[in-house]
């Protein structure tokens, strides 16, 4: 279905908003709404223009298209990966498409963080800070970062730069709503740093084929198409401006190009796929079979039957025939033909395949198949492909970052990211609940590791005890199991216990 925007008049109206004075919020130019009449509700209008549009179904479809390349072609593109940047890019792709292993190792690595956070000052004098004012300063970016919907947007990020390396991204700010655009990553390349976050340079001849997403793109990318045609080679590439357009890459010591960080299981992911492939033949091979009819001869050497009769009756019987089976006719001893598995070799490739692939990566196996393995070891692998991940979310917080240092009211927060996931949420927990017994600043941390966000935490704090006054409302039940005394050990965790502890408990042997 088309993007529908707001019928236009001939007249150029302006429209001002609330945040009018922030550089950071874009209001769509002439390109995106070529103009609005006078009589447009603005509540309709700034429905309209807080939609981002990806295409233009009135257009031709332009689907990007991927294939298979070689194995020699892979090994040549990754020992000049400058040059075939591109081509990695595409063969990566085409394999997060092609295998399901692929894809669920990608993900298993975008599910090792919940994105939890929490907001908090940087570089504030308490000396002279007022608190009214911080609070409403708090308040503000409390909003602001809730207005992305990182849950939802972040994970796209990340496995974009798991797959690829690098995401190349530009913001688009409206009153309520901060959405993340994709750029082109063909057309797209690091120019330099600015606080720590890599700027991007685009080369806006992409416009030239695509002229038709040019509306879709923020009115920047107008104005620098425009000056790329004047000078087409002078101005093909120009860096975006920060901090709406950002870069996050997985390999930030390598900034001139990039290298998908799974590129070197490419040989190991065709190999898995060649051996289920190989497999389905073998299966299909299994279940034929031959049917021989022979025909016979008298003692004199002559035919039992006319040879143009045994041809019609072996012609009638093989049309009948189902699949897999064929029929031959022959006047000699046949030996008996099979195909299964007696006649081909038992080991399963694709389960050595598939543990390679593993291997490759670093991954327990264990994690994706239910083979026997110590359950402690399995924790402290996942802890490590967990620090992995996190090494990343580290810099996509630090494009956050750099976003609040440009607005005005909150150049003096920052936003951090709990290294946590469901695999450590409860130790994550325990630990922050030790810290507030103590008297150490961790509520917010605690709350967000359990999964409370500061926003949700004032709401439902205001809405407990202010409004619905639930403290005093609700009473603990005094039951059996609230006052119960049993005494013993409390048994130990998975990962607190030992090998041989394991092996007891899976015994039975004793209850800790």
């Amino acid at each position: 279905m088309r993007q529908v925007l707001p019928k236009t008049s001939n007249k150029k109206t302006s429209i001002k908003t609330k945040n009018s004075k922030s550089k950071n919020n874009v209001v769509p130019t002439n390109n995106q709404v070529e103009s609005t009449s006078s009589a447009l509700d603005y509540a309709d209008f700034s429905s309209a223009i807080s939609k981002l549009v990806l295409r233009d179904l009135t257009q031709q479809k332009r689907n990007p298209t991927f294939y298979k390349y070689t194995r020699d072609q892979i090994a040549n593109y990754i020992k000049d990966p400058a040059r075939n940047e591109k081509q990695l890019r595409d063969a990566i792709i085409y394999i997060y498409n092609a295998s399901s292993n692929f894809r669920r190792i990608i993900q298993y690595f975008v599910g090792l963080t919940n994105w939890q956070y929490i907001i908090y000052p940087d570089k504030l004098d308490t000396t002279t800070a007022k608190p009214e004012t911080i609070k409403k300063q708090f308040q503000k970016t409390i909003n602001l970062i809730s207005t992305i919907d990182i849950k939802s947007q972040f994970p796209n990020i990340l496995t974009v730069c798991l797959r690829e390396d690098t995401f190349y991204g530009t913001i688009w700010h409206w009153n309520d709503t901060i959405t993340i655009q994709q750029l082109p990553s063909d057309y797209c390349t690091i120019s330099s740093i600015q606080q720590n976050v890599p700027n991007v340079s685009f080369d806006f001849s992409y416009f030239d084929t695509y002229s038709d997403y040019l509306p879709l793109y923020p009115a920047e990318f107008q104005t620098k198409y425009n000056l790329y045609r004047s000078n087409t080679t002078l101005y093909r590439w120009q860096e975006l401006d920060a901090p709406n357009s950002f870069a996050v890459k997985v390999n930030s010591d390598i900034l001139a190009y990039s290298v998908p960080p799974f590129a070197g299981i490419l040989e190991d992911l065709y190999n898995l796929i060649d051996y289920k492939s190989l497999q389905m033949t073998r299966t299909e091979l299994e279940n034929y079979a031959l049917l021989v009819l022979k025909l016979g001869k008298d003692k004199d050497g002559a035919w039992d039957m006319p040879f143009e009769k045994a041809v019609e009756f072996w012609q009638r019987i093989d049309s009948e025939l189902p699949r897999f089976t064929a029929s031959a006719m022959s006047p000699m001893e046949i030996q008996k033909i099979t195909f299964d598995k007696a006649n081909t070799t038992g080991d399963d490739k694709v389960a050595q395949a598939q543990n390679a692939l593993f291997a490759a990566t670093g991954i327990s196996s264990q994690i994706f198949n239910a083979d026997s393995a110590s359950s402690n070891a399995l924790l402290q692998s996942i802890k490590a492909d967990q620090a992995f991940t996190f090494e990343i979310v580290k810099k996509i917080e630090a494009v956050v970052n750099r976003f609040l240092m440009n607005q005005s009211f909150s150049k003096n927060f920052r936003v951090k990211f709990l290294d946590v996931s469901r695999y450590n949420e409860k130790d994550v927990a325990e630990q922050y609940y030790k810290a507030v017994t103590v008297g150490a600043p961790a509520i917010s941390l605690y709350c967000a590791s359990i999964g409370i966000g500061q926003n949700e935490l004032n709401g439902l704090n205001f809405l407990e005890n202010d409004v619905l006054n639930l403290p005093e409302k609700f009473i603990p039940l005094q039951t059996s199991h609230t006052q119960s005394n049993k005494g013993g050990r409390p048994q130990k965790e998975a990962d607190e216990l030992t090998d041989s502890g394991e092996s007891t408990r899976e015994g039975e042997k004793n209850d800790f």
